[in-house]
C-alpha cells in the first residue's frame, strides 16, 4: 500500500468508527475497526514519511482529530429516558472516540516530524493548536484533556517551544477559573522541559534565556492569580504550588531580581498577602 493510500485508509476508518450509523448498531464492527487502527496503523513500524505526503492533508487530518479530542459528551435526548445501559454504552463510545482522536493526533504529528519541514512551513500546524487552545481556555465546552496536552508536548518538543508564550497569555487571561488553575500544572511541565539543565551544567545559559524571555508573561499570570485568588481551598493550594515551583525555577537560573523588577509594585503586596513565606523567601534570594 502506498503512503498516500495509508492516509486515505486511516481517514476512512476513523470516519467509519466515528459515524454512529456504522458502529452503534454493531459493536463487533466497531471493535474490528478499532483493532485495525491500533495494530495496522498506530503501532505499525512503517508509516508515511515520504515527500509524496502533502502537508496540507496532514494539517486537515490534524484539525479533524483535535476537534474530536475536544468534543464534549452529549446525552441523547428522547421522549423516553434512555436506559442506564444505553447511556453507559454511549459514554463508553465517546471515551473510545476521544482516545482514538488522541492517538490519531500523535500519529499525524509523528508523520509531520519525520518530514523535517522547515519551521516557517509549520506555522499552520502551530496556528491550528492555537485555535483549539483558545477554545480550551475560553469555553467550558472544550473537553480537551490536560494529560493529553502534556503528553503531546512531551512527545513533540517543538510544539511546546512555539506555544509556550501563547499558552502563558491564554492562561493569564482565561475566562474560566477552573480552566486557569487546571492548566497551571501544564505550564510547569512545559517550563520544566524547556529549561532543563544537564548534569554537567550544559544548557544553563540557553535555559536562562528562554525563561527570561517569558518573564513579563509569567509576571502577568502571577498577578492574575494572586489578585483574584480562587475561593475554593483546593484551587488556592494549586496556585501556591505553581508559584512555589516557578520561584524555584527563577532562583535556580538567577532570575529573581529580573522577575521582581518586572512584577508591578502593587502586586508585591498581593503576593505577600496570598503567598506569604513563599514570596518573602523569593525576595531574599534576589541576585
Amino acid at each position: 500500500m502506498s503512503k498516500p493510500q495509508v492516509l486515505k485508509v486511516f481517514s476512512n476508518l476513523v470516519q467509519a468508527f466515528v459515524n454512529p450509523h456504522t458502529t452503534e448498531g454493531s459493536e463487533q464492527l466497531g471493535q474490528r475497526i478499532w483493532g485495525i487502527l491500533q495494530k495496522k496503523i498506530f503501532k505499525a513500524k512503517d508509516y508515511p514519511r515520504g515527500g509524496d505526503v502533502q502537508l496540507s492533508l496532514l494539517e486537515s487530518l490534524l484539525e479533524e482529530n483535535l476537534k474530536l479530542a475536544s468534543k464534549p459528551f452529549k446525552k441523547k435526548k428522547s421522549a423516553n429516558n434512555p436506559s442506564k445501559i444505553k447511556q453507559s454504552a454511549s459514554w463508553n463510545r465517546h471515551k473510545m472516540i476521544t482516545s482514538l482522536a488522541q492517538n490519531s493526533t500523535f500519529w499525524i504529528l509523528k508523520i509531520i516530524d519525520a518530514r523535517n519541514f522547515p519551521v516557517p512551513e509549520l506555522q499552520r500546524v502551530v496556528d491550528i493548536f492555537k485555535g483549539f487552545l483558545t477554545i480550551y481556555f475560553n469555553s467550558k465546552k472544550s473537553q480537551m484533556k490536560p494529560d493529553f496536552l502534556k503528553e503531546l508536548f512531551r512527545r513533540r518538543p517543538w510544539i511546546r517551544h512555539h506555544l509556550l508564550g501563547f499558552f502563558l497569555e491564554k492562561c493569564g487571561s482565561a475566562k474560566s477559573e477552573f480552566r486557569q488553575v487546571e492548566s497551571l500544572d501544564l505550564v510547569i511541565e512545559i517550563l520544566k522541559s524547556l529549561i532543563s539543565v544537564k548534569p554537567d551544567g550544559s544548557g544553563q545559559e540557553a535555559s536562562k534565556k528562554i525563561l527570561k524571555s517569558h518573564i513579563p508573561k509569567l509576571c502577568h499570570l502571577v498577578q492574575q492569580l494572586v489578585t483574584d485568588m480562587p475561593e475554593k481551598q483546593s484551587r488556592r493550594v494549586d496556585v501556591r504550588k505553581f508559584c512555589g515551583k516557578l520561584f524555584q525555577f527563577l532562583t535556580t537560573h538567577n532570575l529573581t531580581t529580573s522577575f521582581l523588577r518586572t512584577l508591578e509594585p502593587e502586586v508585591h503586596a498581593s503576593c505577600e498577602s496570598q503567598l506569604g513565606e513563599l514570596f518573602l523567601t523569593l525576595k531574599k534570594q534576589q541576585q
